[in-house]
């Protein structure tokens, strides 16, 4: 294989093989403020519903998100609904279709069910959601019960996402989580209760203070859980951040060496698939019949309507990101106007290169739609970039069948880059 430091930006420096993969093309620095986004027609399309509260604020999180208050999810609910008639009354869903739902955050779980129910019905009475759609809900552990979980059965969320991460208390507790490890156990349990069978876990490695034996401990205990669909992440430490300020200032442990971290990743693969759970993303493993078709559909360039502060969207050509800001955003609402924050339109090639660097995430793609979708081919403008990767070794090819080696698993951030920065 050539040098691994072929694809780096700086010949000096190792190519990136941490998790910081390509989530925005083209930059954000380049996305527009306070222009209209133009009226849509969704057909295949998801949605994505983001609740922007949590109950403590973890030490890693960079997303959108604020520290739960009294009457946050009332109010929160309230500009929900009539964010919603805003972009009914804008768009045209006469033959839109569902393929998946995800109410996540935030706390996606901190949500009433009452809201969960209302939303949903809204979403089959105007948006195109049918009774065959995937319908995730995303739970913190301890925020609900085994009779919570039966209405929203009833209600038609099928798919249940549990953010575990690990199973060491003193690590939870470094972490500022909100549970301990009996509340995640409890909490799977009580999903399981209600008859959810479409069951998911949240596991991360490479923390403060993790070693790998602790590691081994939360995959073992994960898959003694018996369930169907597991994601494991690497902790990536952003700059200026709480954590990455914490590791700085000596009050966190510190993270695993580089070599602990590899043999962590390396473990995970060979423990997962002898449990009979495949990888098919760089980040999630299933039973057969169990692939999330909201993660697949995140990364494929499928079309996706996102609600709520900071959510983005995609149709088509067309990218666009609801106001980060709450007061922002509530007031965009006030005045009649669907919340948009930033946007963009994408040329052929912008969108061809977004669609490759996402859609490697699922490490084996087939390239054609994507290059009919963009209307540019890689042949016409990105044959270079190609060749580069497959002579790193990172990738192969037959026809528009690309698939990343363990190599381009690897160092997947680097691939990514190669056609997206």
């Amino acid at each position: 294989m050539a040098s691994l430091e072929v694809l780096a930006s700086d010949a000096a420096t190792p190519p990136r093989n941490d998790a910081a993969y390509v989530f925005h093309h083209p930059p954000k620095f380049l996305w527009h403020r306070d222009e209209e986004v133009p009226a849509q027609r969704w057909e295949r399309y998801s949605i994505y519903l983001h609740v922007p509260f949590c109950k403590k604020i973890c030490t890693f999180c960079t997303f959108e998100r604020k520290r739960l208050r009294r009457g946050s999810l009332a109010n929160f609910a309230d500009h929900l609904w009539r964010e919603l008639d805003l972009v009914r009354a804008r768009d045209d869903f006469s033959a839109a279709a569902v393929h998946s739902v995800y109410i996540g955050g935030g706390t996606g779980s901190l949500l009433p069910n009452a809201d969960i129910v209302r939303f949903l019905r809204d979403l089959r009475d105007r948006f195109g959601l049918s009774g065959g759609a995937e319908v995730t809900l995303e739970c913190e552990p301890g925020t609900k019960s085994a009779g919570d979980y039966e209405v929203l059965l009833e209600a038609g969320v099928n798919r249940v996402s549990i953010g575990i991460q690990a199973f060491q208390d003193d690590v939870l507790r470094r972490l500022n989580r909100s549970h301990d490890v009996a509340m995640a156990v409890s909490q799977v349990r009580a999903a399981k209760e209600a008859g959810f069978e479409n069951l998911h876990i949240d596991l991360m490695y490479g923390l403060p203070g993790q070693s790998t034996r602790d590691w081994e401990e939360s995959l073992d205990r994960a898959i003694a859980l018996e369930v169907p669909h597991i994601s494991v992440y690497p902790l990536i430490v952003f700059p200026d951040e709480l954590l990455d300020r914490q590791l700085r200032q000596g009050d966190a442990p510190e993270r695993p060496s580089e070599d602990a971290i590899e043999e962590m990743r390396e473990t995970t693969l060979r423990r997962l698939e002898d449990a009979g759970l495949s990888r098919y993303s760089l980040t999630e493993y299933s039973r057969p019949g169990h692939a999330c078709d909201y993660v697949i559909t995140t990364w494929d360039g499928s079309d996706y309507l996102g609600l709520g502060p900071g959510a983005y969207s995609r149709a088509g050509g067309q990218l666009w990101e609801n106001d980060v800001i709450h007061a922002a955003y509530e007031r965009r609402i006030a005045e009649g106007l669907a919340p948009v924050g930033k946007s963009i339109r994408m040329s052929g090639e912008d969108q061809l290169r977004r669609d490759l660097a996402m859609s490697l995430c699922m490490i084996d793609i087939d390239t054609a739609p994507l290059e009919r979708r963009a209307g540019v081919s890689v042949d016409t403008a990105l044959s270079a970039e190609r060749e580069r990767l497959v002579a790193a070794g990172y990738l192969t090819t037959r026809g528009s069948r690309w698939t990343l080696t363990e190599a381009g698993i690897r160092y997947a951030t680097e691939v990514m880059k190669t056609f997206a920065v």
